[in-house]
């Protein structure tokens, strides 16, 4: 259980799209729908957590409790990765609904090129995933350089460690699968079919896939490798082995309570396992929804300009609606079924709502068109043909009577152009472009405005927030004295009281061992597993408990300890000779 998208005529486009336009429908599953209920039945009596809430979101529950999610638990990057993943799947904002701006906070783990530590990889992982669900650009600073980050750290047989230099597992290839199709890498990039072959490598002769090559199939495993085939625009049916496939090995491991184990050798259920295995089944892959910007111009005012949770471009009319508080109508006619009206704006004529992505208007219906990774959309009321324009100022703030340089553009053929003579209003004020877009504004009277920009034939520009003056203002003295904290109690935790184990000098075909001691210190019962990396003395040699590393497992009650026996034997036959290096890292969950 290791871890962690030439006319003739006017008429002739408006049918075309209108009739592309499909009413939305609720996920179809290729599995047992009761497979799932009886899981998310499972789920619903434990206690939530981001994964719980991405699973429940998947299976299509609604009004779900989210309030646990105004903050995070835990100080890791890691924490506010699965945070903002839960909120987004959820449609929330990760940037407005917590105590916090979560973002911002995320964004503050940037350094030295990668997200969290420099010696792990996952929280790179789940950082871009993050990043981009929440709406940040896939262009941006911080998720191009983690990408570049773990490209840097493929592994040569193709997969990726949850930590750097790590050995290949199957969990963080899938993770990292995902992560980088979201980072812009399209399904047959080099770097992504080497992690492809990788994957197939470790496919089991049940169907199932083991953490590490060679191991036993695992549902977790089953689960994440799911996901990245989906991710992938693959079916998992067809990744077979011996006849037998994931999806049919992952529903053999789930218990008559809905819940999942771990391995087929043991019988309790978990709920981590759970909620991974409903994502998996229910189709879907991380991110479990994108938040995209969505701006609805209609004839005479913006009616949304908003982040907003969306597959297509039609279903996020109706979430959008949910959040700006527009009514919209999605019709029948004879050209199928098309969005009609919003608010009181209905389409007649030549006159309707049509879209943009990315400012591109695309020749394919607004329920087809599947949003990827940072995509803005915007709908408009008005006729075909009509350009996209934005506004944009210097500075948002700005002293009475002083000049403020604005600039009014319109994008044609994949580009920002100048718009001449374009009217920019303020309050009852009007200004107007010259040929090179640009106008300097005037504004004596103090006071907060929004700037807009329009001209016959365009589409209404973004409104721009501006404030005149600097308002009635009064200083604050402050002062504050930092003092050590109190480390909370986390909710799992350990310590080990050893940092290092030296075998000293072993001739082939000796055998020795050390002890550890790990203690409980957190607030829940945890699971144990240990991970090797480093030399392959060690990879394939180190016993823990007596038993091979792969295999070792162990639970440590809250406020007790453990002993664990860490062996190595050097084989007879070994003929590689020096100093060797390798690391031990115990990786625990919560034991439920």
């Amino acid at each position: 259980m290791k871890k962690f998208l030439l006319i003739k005529n006017k008429l002739i486009i408006f049918a075309l799209i209108f009739s592309l336009l499909t009413l939305p429908t609720f996920p179809t599953f290729s599995i047992q729908t009761e497979n799932i209920q009886l899981a998310i039945d499972f789920l619903e009596t434990q206690t939530p957590d981001p994964w719980i809430t991405m699973a429940q979101v998947s299976a299509g529950e609604i009004d779900l409790d989210l309030s646990y999610l105004k903050e995070v638990s835990g100080n890791l990057a890691t924490d506010y990765e699965k945070t903002i993943l839960a909120l987004t799947a959820a449609g929330k904002n990760p940037k407005t609904f917590g105590n916090i701006d979560f973002v911002a906070q995320l964004k503050t783990f940037y350094r030295d090129n990668q997200i969290g530590s420099s010696d792990l990889l996952n929280d790179d992982f789940w950082g871009i995933l993050a990043l981009v669900s929440a709406g940040e650009s896939i262009s941006g600073q911080i998720i191009q350089d983690s990408k570049n980050f773990i490209l840097n750290n493929q592994n040569e047989d193709g997969g990726w460690s949850y930590s750097v230099g790590g050995t290949s597992d199957t969990n963080d290839t899938a993770v990292a699968i995902m992560a980088l199709l979201e980072a812009s890498l399209s399904s047959d990039d080099p770097s992504i079919l080497k992690a492809i072959g990788y994957l197939k490598s470790s496919q089991n002769e049940d169907g199932g896939f083991p953490y590490l090559l060679g191991g036993e199939s695992d549902s977790g495993s089953d689960s994440w490798v799911i996901s990245a085939i989906y991710k992938l625009g693959q079916n998992p049916l067809d990744w077979t082995k011996n006849d037998k496939n994931p999806i049919d090995h992952l529903k053999s491991l789930q218990r008559e309570d809905g819940s999942f184990k771990w391995i087929a050798s043991e019988d309790k259920g978990y709920p981590i396992l759970t909620a991974y295995a409903v994502i998996a089944l229910t189709e879907n892959y991380y991110p479990i929804n994108r938040l995209h910007h969505l701006r609805i111009e209609g004839e005479n005012n913006n009616i949304c300009d908003a982040n907003v949770k969306a597959k297509t471009a039609l279903d996020i009319v109706e979430n959008g609606a949910q959040i700006c508080g527009y009514t919209y109508l999605i019709e029948e006619s004879g050209w199928g079924p098309y969005l009609k009206k919003i608010n009181d704006e209905e389409a007649h004529d030549l006159i309707g709502w049509l879209y943009f992505v990315n400012f591109e208007m695309p020749m394919i219906g607004a329920a087809d068109y599947i949003l990827g990774p940072g995509d803005e959309v915007l709908w408009y009321f008005g006729e075909w043909g009509w350009l996209p324009s934005k506004l944009t100022l210097t500075s948002q703030q700005v002293d009475p009577g002083n000049n403020l340089e604005a600039k009014v553009e319109y994008f044609e053929d994949s580009e920002w152009k100048p718009l001449a003579e374009a009217l920019i209003y303020i309050g009852s004020l009007t200004f107007t472009t010259d040929q090179d877009g640009e106008a300097d504004l005037v504004i004596n009277n103090p006071g907060t405005y929004q700037v807009y920009a329009e001209k016959l034939g365009y589409i209404r520009a973004n409104q721009v927030s501006l404030l005149v003056g600097e308002g009635i203002s009064q200083n604050v003295g402050l002062r504050v004295e930092i003092i050590q904290p109190v480390p909370p109690v986390p909710e799992i935790g350990f310590i080990v009281d050893k940092n290092q184990i030296d075998f000293g000098r072993l001739a082939p075909g000796t055998e020795v061992s050390d002890e550890l001691l790990i203690q409980n210190t957190g607030n829940t019962d945890v699971y144990i597993e240990g991970i090797i990396k480093g030399d392959q003395i060690f990879i394939e040699n180190i016993t823990l408990n007596e038993l091979n590393w792969s295999e070792f497992s162990t639970t440590v009650d809250t406020g007790l300890e453990k002993d664990i026996s860490v062996g190595l034997k050097i084989p007879t036959d070994w003929a590689d000779f020096g100093i060797k290096e390798g690391d031990l890292t115990f990786w625990a969950i919560a034991n439920q």
